[in-house]
C-alpha cells in the first residue's frame, strides 16, 4: 500500500498520520541524499536511523548501533543494581542470578535475528567481563591482589559465554521458524528475483545461522 492510500484509508476512522512522529528510511548500499517526501500536503522526513519495537533499524543494514545501545542500557542497568553487586552480604550465586535475569536480557534484546561481526561480539563480551569480573572479585596470591583473567571467570560462571548464547538463541528462532508455516518462515524461504550487486556479497542472517551449525557440529 502505497503512503497516500494509507492516509486516505484512515480518514474516514478518524485517524490521521502524525507528520512530526513519521519519518522513512532508505536502505542502500550506496550514499544517498537525504530528501524529504511529500504526500498529500504531508512532509516526511529521510532518517538515517530510528528505533522501531525497541530495536535501531538504519540505513546501512548493520547491527553496530544497536549494540551500542544494548550496551548503553546493560550500563545503566548495571550501575542501577551497583550496590547489590558490590554488597558483601549477597552471595555470588545471586549475584550471579542479577546478571543472567535482569542484565543480559536487557544486553541481548532480539538478539535472534541480530547479524554481528566478531568486533560486535567482543564488545559484549567486554561488558559481561567487566559484571563478572565485581562479581567475584579479585584473587589474593602472595598477599597481593590480582585480577582474575578471562578463563577463570568464566571457569566460575560456568555457563555459555554471551557470544554463544546469542548462537543458541539464532538456532533456536531458526528452528522455531522452520516448523512454523506464518509469514517468518515465507520471507526466509523467499528469493527475490534479480542479481545481487558487485563486491563482496554481505553475510545473510541465514549464512550466519548456516555457521552456527557448522561450529555446534564440530
Amino acid at each position: 500500500m502505497r503512503t497516500a492510500d494509507l492516509i486516505k484509508a484512515a480518514e474516514p476512522i478518524g485517524l490521521k498520520v502524525n507528520q512530526e512522529k513519521t519519518k522513512y528510511l532508505v536502505v542502500s548500499r550506496e550514499e544517498r541524499t537525504r530528501d524529504d517526501m511529500l504526500v498529500d500536503g504531508y512532509v516526511f522526513q529521510q532518517v538515517t536511523d530510528f528505533k522501531y519495537l525497541g530495536t535501531n533499524i538504519n540505513n546501512r543494514n548493520n547491527m553496530h548501533n544497536e549494540i551500542k545501545l544494548r550496551i548503553a542500557s546493560g550500563n545503566k542497568g548495571y550501575y542501577a543494581l551497583a550496590k547489590l553487586f558490590k554488597s558483601k552480604l549477597l552471595s555470588r550465586k545471586s549475584k550471579e542470578y542479577l546478571y543472567s535475569s535482569f542484565l543480559r536480557p536487557v544486553l541481548t534484546y532480539g538478539c535472534e535475528t541480530w547479524l554481528v561481526t566478531k568486533g560486535d561480539e567482543e564488545k559484549l563480551n567486554i561488558f559481561e567481563r567487566k559484571v563478572l569480573r565485581r562479581i567475584y572479585d579479585p584473587v589474593i596470591e602472595n598477599g597481593e591482589y590480582r585480577r582474575r583473567t578471562n578463563q577463570e571467570i568464566y571457569q566460575m560462571f560456568n555457563k555459555p559465554v554471551i557470544s554463544s548464547y546469542l548462537k543458541n538463541k539464532r538456532l533456536e528462532w531458526a528452528g522455531h521458524i522452520w516448523r512454523s508455516d506464518g509469514i517468518a518462515k515465507n520471507i526466509f524461504t523467499g528469493r527475490l528475483n534479480g542479481k545481487r550487486p558487485r563486491g563482496r556479497p554481505r553475510q545473510r542472517w541465514e549464512d550466519r545461522v548456516k555457521t552456527d551449525l557448522t561450529e555446534v557440529s564440530e
